[in-house]
């Protein structure tokens, strides 16, 4: 740690609070967070400089002891908690031997809520795809997809598992007779 320690205006926390809480919320609400998490403790990160800006500007404009944090803040540091613990959990899965995205996928599925039997069958429609070359569903059951994969999985459960169940059974639509 050096001896030194940077000091910056109001102003300039002002700008460094106004790029980092964007970042922020698209990790939270978009893309990956967890695997963000995962790689580069980024999501945490970005917390922690949220909070020493916002002491800093406590400290600036003179706010009372034990109010330096927004009310919102707790519930954006749960929220970061949780992916931390998601991520966690996932590079614990991850150290596991042969550890594919089809099986991320599925640990990712559980966390979220998904049945295991629904998880298990997501699984083995992502592998099959990869493996057998299913090149016309790579939008709807290749690794690319999962994120939409997952939102089908939690929002119509009965349908995706008869659609991969499907694409199962039939090969990814190679064998259709044998399937009826």
């Amino acid at each position: 740690m050096p001896d030194w320690a940077p000091s910056f205006t109001l102003n300039e926390l002002y700008e460094i609070s106004d790029a980092v809480m964007p970042v922020l919320r698209d990790y939270l609400e978009d893309g990956d967070p967890e695997q963000h998490e995962l790689r580069y403790g980024s999501v945490s990160t970005l917390l922690e400089i949220v909070r020493k800006l916002n002491l800093s500007f406590s400290k600036h404009s003179g706010v009372t002891p034990g109010n330096e944090l927004p009310p919102w803040f707790p519930e954006l540091e749960q929220q970061v908690h949780q992916f931390r613990e998601r991520a966690l959990e996932m590079a614990r899965q991850g150290a596991m031997p042969e550890c594919y995205a089809w099986d991320y996928w599925e640990t990712k599925a559980l966390v979220a809520g998904v049945s295991a039997e629904q998880a298990e069958l997501g699984r083995a429609v992502m592998r099959e795809h990869y493996q057998h070359g299913w090149s016309s569903y790579d939008d709807e059951v290749s690794v690319r997809s999962g994120d939409e994969m997952l939102r089908l999985a939690l929002s119509e459960p009965a349908r995706s598992a008869a659609r991969w169940q499907w694409l199962l059974d039939t090969d990814g639509g190679k064998h259709v007779a044998q399937a009826a």
